[in-house]
């Protein structure tokens, strides 16, 4: 069992003081043992005592002072165990290498980091467990601290499990007490989720500052930022944007209604599609559209806004013409149900788009869009004077729909249902749009059944008078 040194302090005052002790008593003996009664033999028992407090005196000092080596002692291990403790537990990574570069210590998060690579570093370098590049740019870094002997920062990459990591590492000189170094210290922070949002924050600044849409991030009263989409679009600089109320270049008549916005979006509800007007340093007046949204816990507000000055003025350009387009519509319908002829209108595909009532009739069908345009679904199309089937692709809509006129072409239609003969007259007219292409067709459908039986009667009706009165036919002029 090892003996402490408090101890062998303590078993050499005791030995060394009961040896003065029994010195100082044997020469007491001796002086009673004499008549000698010189000053040397007082003098000389005195230095015996003199010796033993001496001893004393020794005795005490050195136990204070091992008390204190002992605390301090303690004091520095406890310093190490607390040193220890936040190295291996803060969250950076942190190591010492020798000059040489071989490892001589590493905390859990930095043996962490290159546990795929080896699983312990301690007695090792880096080209032991690196790929060669890497462990030369490792090197290069830790020359470089040793050379300027101060700390330097580098960022170092390394592959890990989860991918690519970017660290930030302060690498830094460790001297002996002869001022020379003797290690390179090293505390790397890993900076990956940091530099992705620095590279987030750049690509968000650029998309605000390439943006054609204007960006703007606003508090109740104020512009906070906007981009040159903003800036271009009303003619003001950044500055003085900025350095106004925006209430400054609203239009008047919209300041209220635009307070009352702001007041609803510091309630937490979203503008979509909110439309003012602003003065434009020219003094124009334009629309602008707002989608926008506010943190509430900051008021801060953000928003995209656009141009919609133009868009307003196509729309109330559309409107018109579309008031004008179903004004002449109904004129059109009008017209139309006022002919006594039948009319269909179809587009390209051969759907027809309307019908007048006179068409309705005839088809027997009130919904428009169920009438055939060459009658094929309703009819059977015979030659009128030899009661043949009539060619589909010499009817009047499909030479239309090739840009050829046509004029009443007489044909039959014989009724699928109810095998009813109605002979008719079709004209056929292409529509032309704006691009010279055929839109739709327009065909006219003109019955003269009533007609051709007239004819039929009055022609028969002249051949009778034409025998009463004794006219002879051509037939009995040819027997004479």
């Amino acid at each position: 069992m090892k003996t402490s040194m408090e101890r062998k302090n303590l078993y050499g005052y005791i030995i060394n003081s009961l040896m003065v002790v029994a010195l100082g008593v044997v020469y007491l003996k001796q002086m009673n043992n004499t008549t000698d009664d010189s000053l040397w033999n007082w003098i000389s028992l005195g230095l015996i005592v003199i010796i033993l407090g001496m001893l004393t005196t020794v005795f005490f000092i050195l136990r204070t002072q091992l008390k204190a080596k002992k605390k301090s002692e303690e004091e520095l291990l406890k310093s190490q165990k607390l040193l220890h403790s936040i190295i291996e537990n803060t969250t950076n990574a942190i190591s010492v290498k020798k000059i040489n570069g071989e490892y001589m210590l590493v905390n859990k998060k930095y043996q962490s980091i290159f546990e795929a690579y080896d699983k312990d570093l301690i007695g090792k370098t880096d080209h032991d467990i690196l790929p060669e590049e890497l462990a030369d740019k490792y090197l290069d870094a830790d020359l470089e601290a040793m050379k300027l002997g101060r700390e330097i920062q580098v960022e170092e990459e390394i592959e890990q499990s989860d991918g690519k990591h970017t660290y930030l590492s302060v690498k830094f000189p460790l001297f002996d007490i002869s001022n020379r170094v003797y290690a390179i210290g090293s505390i790397s922070t890993d900076i990956t989720e940091r530099k992705m949002i620095t590279e987030s924050q750049k690509a968000a600044d650029t998309f605000f500052n390439i943006s054609i849409d204007s960006l703007v991030i606003a508090s109740k009263e104020r512009f906070l930022r906007v981009n040159p989409s903003l800036s271009n679009l009303l003619g003001y600089t950044n500055e003085e944007l900025l350095n106004n109320p925006f209430a400054t270049y609203v239009f008047p008549e919209d300041i209220e209604m635009t307070k009352e916005a702001i007041k609803k979006l510091e309630g937490g509800v979203n503008l979509v599609s909110f439309k003012n007007r602003w003065i434009c340093k020219d003094g124009s007046i334009k629309w602008l559209s707002w989608n926008a949204t506010s943190d509430t816990a900051t008021g801060t507000l953000y928003a995209v806004v656009r141009d919609i000055t133009n868009d307003l003025l196509l729309q109330e350009e559309n409107e018109s013409r579309m008031n004008d387009l179903y004004e002449n519509q109904q004129k059109l319908n009008m017209i139309i149900e006022n002919i006594s002829d039948g009319v269909l209108v179809a587009n390209a595909e051969k759907q027809v788009v309307l019908a007048n009532e006179v068409a309705n009739e005839l088809f027997g069908i009130e919904d428009d869009s169920q009438i055939s345009i060459d009658f094929s679904d309703h009819f059977k199309v015979l030659n009128p004077y030899d009661g043949k089937v009539f060619p589909a692709q010499n009817l009047s809509a499909e030479l239309a729909l090739l840009g050829k006129i046509t004029n009443d072409i007489d044909v039959l239609l014989l009724n699928k249902e109810t095998n009813a003969i109605r002979r008719v007259l079709l004209s056929g007219r292409p529509i032309i749009d704006n691009e010279n292409n055929i839109a739709a067709v327009v065909v006219t459908i003109k019955d003269i059944s009533r007609y051709k039986r007239l004819e039929a009667e009055l022609e028969k009706k002249d051949q009778e008078s034409r025998r009463r009165i004794g006219f002879k036919s051509d037939e009995s002029k040819k027997e004479e």
